[in-house]
């Protein structure tokens, strides 16, 4: 009986461990809209221009002109783009939701993301 129990609990262990992801925002966004302070960025990182909506699948991803759908699982739907300082120059990239990120955006990316960090409820890829 011993056995079955400690098995039991290592299976279900197992299963929470699995299913973490990065510290998700799970309080709801007051707007969606860009921070205004530098305090919600890493260091070295501006946002440009404004919000589009996340692509919701890989075919809305390879399109590449007129962005995608809003997502009907996310609070946080947006994307915006950034831009930091690499080996002198700059570099730009996409922030998404933590949430969109641990959805969808790490089956569609992958680990092909050059800044690759999670900040404040988003990941910057």
């Amino acid at each position: 009986m011993i056995k079955r129990v400690a098995i039991l609990s290592l299976v279900v262990l197992v299963a929470m461990i699995s299913n973490s992801y990065a510290d998700d925002n799970l309080a709801a966004p007051e707007a969606e809209k860009a921070p205004a302070d530098t305090e919600q960025l890493p260091p070295g990182v501006s946002i440009i221009g404004d919000q589009q909506p996340v692509p919701s699948n890989s075919e809305e991803l390879e399109q590449l002109v007129g962005g995608g759908n809003i997502i009907p699982t996310a609070r946080n739907s947006f994307r915006w783009r950034f831009s930091y300082p690499f080996r002198g120059g700059i570099r730009y990239g996409w922030r998404y939701p933590i949430r969109y990120w641990n959805t969808f955006g790490r089956k569609l990316f992958g680990t092909n993301c050059r800044f690759g960090r999670p900040w404040g409820g988003y990941f910057y890829c």
